[in-house]
């Protein structure tokens, strides 16, 4: 069997972040992702030298890169010039998908919008990522994830009242949004295999930041509350849901059900708070959570985290130690589930890198990564030549 998208060209405009997670989502399951970079010094994805700090940004490798382009193939063409773009609409011509995610407006002037591409390839599946959406009072505008965090309250949910709002040290709007596209692809070819018509999908960040935030965002349109900083603490208000310091390290439990509490009262040798009427139900804990953190707080640092985890994990409480990344990626579970990929050695490296692969396993096929995160313009000849391109040097239409 072949996996699901083997067979499929899909013709990558994006960089950053969440486009590059959409077309790796698509390289994992079989996809030929031409990745389209800007040729010259410096040039290329911003997450390859200019972003995010590695030590490989100096040979255009940075880490972050790797992370999201593994499985492509790199072609660099200025599409500033014409003959850049004449390349360009030739991949077009036989692609099923282009995904682009410059700022609003940029891709109309580069001859790459919806209605140029749909006048090369008319069933092309053609994705567009921007930061507010393609239309609006806010669609010329650019974005990155941190400003989507604060636009869309995700910021004032996150941190304590002693902290203030805080953004995440990750990029959930972004890699969200590359699934949410990703899902979008999968769901217009579907189309396309029913109907023979191409699509044009149009996805926002701002939508995306409201969607991974769905329940705190019904809270405020269903039951007219906003929420607030809540630090480790749970939406649930229950004070067996938190983080607690322990002998050697921190756990986060989430001990919501009745079971659940039973299992952590028992572990701590207080069973027989549960009779005490303070205790002995979650609207009780709820009206006396000062009296009820503390006896927990008491309690967790007689043993270590790592032991409480497996102790009360043990017992069907969610709760893990607080794991620092190095920690998390030795997991067990990591391992079992083959999460971080060994990749071939990238150009510039003389080893091979570890990489997330694609959240999910199926029973056949699946997702796979197929050749190591490109140089940049390291495919273009190859590509080229597949297509009957001839150009007179490289890289192609490098401006002066």
């Amino acid at each position: 069997m072949a996996r699901a998208f083997e067979g499929l060209r899909v013709v990558d405009f994006t960089q950053v972040l969440s486009g590059p997670y959409l077309t790796a989502l698509l390289a994992q399951e079989g996809a030929d992702v031409i990745k389209i970079e800007s040729p010259g010094k410096g040039g290329g994805d911003q997450m390859r030298n200019r972003m995010i700090p590695s030590k490989y940004t100096d040979i255009d490798m940075g880490s972050a890169f790797l992370a999201l382009n593994h499985g492509k193939r790199s072609v660099a063409i200025d599409l500033k010039s014409e003959e850049g773009r004449r390349i360009a609409h030739k991949l077009i011509e036989t692609a099923d998908v282009v995904a682009q995610n410059f700022r609003g407006g940029v891709a109309e002037r580069l001859g790459l919008g919806w209605e140029d591409v749909r006048a090369i390839k008319p069933d092309i599946v053609y994705c567009q990522i921007t930061g507010y959406g393609a239309t609006g009072p806010r669609s010329k505008e650019g974005a990155y994830d941190g400003a989507i965090q604060a636009a869309s309250g995700m910021m004032s949910t996150n941190g304590s009242p002693a902290t203030g709002a805080t953004r995440t040290g990750y990029f959930p709007v972004d890699l969200f949004t590359g699934a949410s596209a990703a899902y979008a692809v999968a769901a217009a070819l579907f189309r396309r295999e029913r109907t023979g018509e191409g699509q044009y999908l149009d996805v926002s960040m701002l939508d995306a930041a409201l969607n991974i935030q769905a329940p705190s965002i019904a809270q405020w349109t269903v039951d007219g509350n906003p929420g607030g900083l809540i630090g480790n603490s749970s939406a649930t208000h229950l004070p067996t849901a938190n983080s607690f310091e322990c002998a050697d390290g921190t756990v986060l439990m989430a001990a919501t059900m009745q079971t659940h509490v039973r299992a952590v009262f028992e572990e701590m040798g207080l069973a027989h708070l549960l009779e005490d009427p303070r205790f002995i139900d979650s609207k009780a804990r709820i009206a006396n959570r000062d009296l009820v953190d503390s006896t927990l707080r008491a309690a967790f640092p007689t043993d270590t985290a790592a032991s409480w985890a497996k102790r009360l994990g043990a017992r069907g409480v969610p709760i893990s130690r607080v794991n620092s990344i190095p920690d998390a990626v030795k997991e067990p579970q990591l391992a079992h589930r083959g999460t971080l990929a060994e990749v071939p050695a990238p150009p510039g490296f003389d080893h091979p890198v570890r990489l997330p692969m694609a959240p999910y396993r199926s029973a056949a096929d699946g997702p796979r990564i197929d050749r190591p995160p490109p140089g940049l313009g390291e495919h273009t000849e190859e590509v080229l030549r597949e297509y009957g391109i001839t150009v007179s040097g490289l890289p192609v239409g490098e401006s002066a």
